[in-house]
């Protein structure tokens, strides 16, 4: 017995080609994000709906940690015990000291704050979990969008103006949604089928 794709617990994951960024899928079913959060600054929405500041290149906190690991054994270690030991005591520390420095980034850059100072408080995101709803067909045809070649390829939607369809969609605007419609129609938009990795 096979189950229906739409079924929210049957979501395959997705990879971040195949994946509008301000759309992600949950347990229950979609989690819209307003683009206006995380545009002009350094974050991003990464597949668990998790903002990550992108400045630092990826790992290099990792191997800033390990490298003090490595520094705290080689000049304060005496042997191979006594080595172990300072690049544990060294590891320990750096990421105690990331953590805290990542902390404070987020806490004085924070996308979500100024989101809020900036529109008053409103909510910057939006869970989507009534499967028969508008709200839920505009998800599905948005995550279809930004699926398919040509819009991954950038031949259809040149402004990539489908986030904020979508949020404004979601939000109730008739205007969005039939925008994102007129997106998803086979005659003036893309084949809907995925693209396929090789």
């Amino acid at each position: 017995m096979s189950k229906s794709p739409e079924s929210p617990q049957e979501f395959p994951r997705q990879a971040p080609a195949d994946r509008l960024p301000t759309l992600v899928r949950t347990r229950s079913g979609y989690r819209v994000f307003d683009p206006a959060l995380v545009r002009g600054t350094r974050y991003q929405i990464d597949d668990s709906g998790t903002l990550v500041w992108t400045r630092l290149p990826a790992g290099s906190v990792a191997l800033s940690v390990l490298a003090a690991g490595v520094l705290g054994a080689v000049l304060l270690g005496d042997g191979w015990l006594s080595g172990a030991l300072w690049f544990v005591v060294g590891v320990v520390l750096a990421a105690g000291l990331a953590g805290v420095a990542l902390s404070l980034v987020h806490a004085v850059n924070s996308p979500e704050r100024r989101y809020r100072v900036r529109t008053g408080g409103a909510p910057y995101s939006a869970d989507v979990t009534d499967t028969g709803s508008r709200p839920w067909d505009l998800c599905e045809r948005a995550e279809r969008i930004a699926a398919t070649p040509s819009w991954v390829a950038g031949r259809i939607d040149r402004e990539r103006r489908l986030p904020d369809l979508l949020w404004a969609g979601v939000q109730g605007s008739g205007e969005a949604a039939a925008a994102i419609a007129e997106l998803a129609n086979p005659s003036t938009g893309p084949s809907l089928h995925p693209h396929r990795r090789g």
